[in-house]
């Protein structure tokens, strides 16, 4: 796991940093590079779009000796990886995980003399935190494993992090704290529990984002009173073979005055080395990287932006949004400023294409007439027959039979409608809106759902 502190004047540019998942050099890898060289390595990393610092998860050991260690998998390579390694731009290594002592000691050992000698920083090693700085911007980094083998590292267990979180957070109230942790079950699509319950625990402790690696797939993506947390970012190099390993993702932050912006960046293992994606591949591959988070994503430029669902804004600068909530998938392609297409997904099948006139503001998942099937609920502005005046209507679709079906069009509330939400109340669901009467004064309104549409209502 890692913890950033940061600190950065407000005219300088950001620090932009990305993350990768799992990296081990052994088995099909090595084979790979025997045969066809280490620009294999070097050009893993140059759809990253250089970051000012990119770090990776070491799994295994840079060393020709050593005991081995009682494991079902031991990994090991040549030291002169470290300097290939070092000229594709790769500045920091974690070695905090279940594989750093597959050769004991001496591998170990080897390991850190070979990363120290190519000047790659080395994070795992100790409690305190590695101080990274760009201009006036300021980082601090900690990196910590919570699985197996992982005994003799400066941090190994909850109790542990926790302190050093705490103890961090005394000395540096302000400071962001970002951490980059190997924990979970291989393989497994989504996390824990425990996991869950510990991100909880980090955030209100200060942590600001949290960067997990282990599983060999990406799991689920979420954020925790607007703190990101990724659960998994899956492989990054590695003989990928089992189903899902050769889906990868890496994250990419820009920190200046906290942090300004979360990025997903796509990519697939091909021969067990990452390449970047077209836009079509990467579209799909995201659906699949979100299938069970609670996120929204929106394409800008080469990149995918992540945001809070809440935070969800449809005026800006992209034509695609995907939206990830309650094991549904929605993509928005914008045709033109008052054209939308709408595909929606749920449990992992797509249902029909709604066209959407009208200028899009808001856009909700839930079940609003309380029948237990998933609603859409879609605020956008335009005029209709019986009201030529462009004002915000919402109109909701219910998802019934894999497709999605108009539940209610109606345009008609008691006064004009700025924003809507979806309230849970002793089990059942209400619409709440915020009216605007007489242009000025804004009232809020609860409704509940008949047979008939929405009747205005106060609950006790």
């Amino acid at each position: 796991m890692i913890v950033f502190l940061m600190a950065c004047g407000r005219e300088e540019k950001g620090i932009k940093i990305v993350f990768t998942g799992d990296v081990i050099l052994d088995r099909g890898v090595n084979d790979e590079l025997k045969l066809y060289g280490d620009s294999l390595l070097l050009n893993s990393f140059q759809h990253l779009s250089k970051p000012d610092f990119l770090f990776i998860n070491l799994e295994g050991t840079l060393t020709g000796t050593g005991e081995i260690q009682k494991d079902r998998f031991n990994f090991k390579s040549n030291k002169e990886r470290a300097a290939i390694l070092k000229k594709a731009g790769v500045s920091h290594v974690s070695i905090a995980n279940n594989h750093i002592y597959d050769y004991g000691r001496l591998g170990y050992e080897n390991t850190m003399d070979a990363l120290s000698e190519n000047q790659l920083e080395i994070l795992g090693n100790s409690a305190k935190p590695t101080i990274i700085q760009k201009g006036k911007c300021n980082c601090a980094v900690l990196s910590v494993s919570l699985t197996s083998y992982n005994d003799s590292l400066a941090i190994s267990n909850i109790s542990q992090l926790k302190s050093s979180v705490i103890s961090f957070r005394e000395k540096s109230k302000k400071m962001p704290l970002i951490l980059y942790i190997h924990w979970g079950l291989e393989l497994q699509e989504t996390p824990q529990k425990w996991q869950k319950k510990l991100a909880h625990d980090l955030i209100e402790l200060g942590v600001d984002a949290i960067i997990g690696h282990h599983p060999h797939i990406t799991q689920s993506i979420e954020y925790i009173n607007g703190k990101p947390v990724f659960y998994s970012l899956g492989n990054f190099i590695a003989d990928a073979y089992l189903p899902q390993t050769d889906l990868a993702y890496s994250v990419e932050l820009e920190i200046k005055n906290g942090i300004e912006s979360v990025v997903l960046i796509p990519s697939r293992l091909k021969k067990y080395f990452p390449v970047g994606l077209q836009f079509k591949q990467q579209l799909l591959d995201v659906k699949k990287h979100i299938r069970y988070s609670n996120i929204a994503l929106f394409k800008s430029k080469d990149k995918w932006l992540v945001k809070p669902n809440e935070a969800i804004n449809f005026s800006e600068s992209t034509d695609v949004w995907v939206i990830a909530e309650k094991n549904s998938i929605s993509t928005i392609k914008k045709i033109n400023s008052k054209s939308y297409l709408l595909r929606f997904q749920k449990d992992g099948l797509n249902t029909n294409v709604i066209n959407l006139h009208g200028k899009l503001s808001e856009f909700q998942i839930g079940d609003i007439n309380n029948d237990n099937k998933t609603d859409v609920l879609v605020g956008i502005s335009k005029p209709v027959r019986f009201d030529p005046t462009i004002k915000k209507r919402i109109n909701i679709y219910t998802c019934q039979n894999n497709a999605l079906q108009p539940l209610w069009l109606g345009t008609k509330f008691i006064n004009a409608v700025e924003s809507f939400d979806i309230l849970k109340h002793d089990g059942l669901n209400y619409l709440t809106t915020i009216e605007v009467r007489n242009g000025v004064e804004k009232i809020k309104r609860i409704y509940e759902w008949d047979d008939f549409g929405f009747a205005l209502t106060e609950l006790n």
